[in-house]
């Protein structure tokens, strides 16, 4: 990953200049399942992301955001009930 893209990152709307269409979607998703609202996915975005991954690549994509939510949350609440 370049620098420009680890910038990039942190503001999606610079997403469309650093990265490619599947780059953009999957980012989308991690998006989507990290969010307030994760219920359920957005209809385009699951057409998105169907016309550039394979199911197992959606699968993949979703453990990897799930488990990176799980980390995050996790953490933080250690660290307020454990303390740093």
């Amino acid at each position: 990953m370049t620098e420009a893209e680890i910038e990039a990152l942190e503001q999606p709307d610079t997403w469309e200049k650093a990265f490619s269409d599947s780059d953009r979607a999957a980012l989308h998703l991690a998006d989507a399942v990290s969010g307030p609202d994760t219920h359920s996915l957005d209809e385009a975005l699951v057409a998105e992301l169907r016309g550039h991954f394979e199911e197992a690549e959606l699968a993949e994509l979703i453990l990897v955001a799930g488990q990176a939510n799980l980390n995050n949350r996790v953490g933080n609440a250690s660290k307020q009930l454990l303390g740093p």
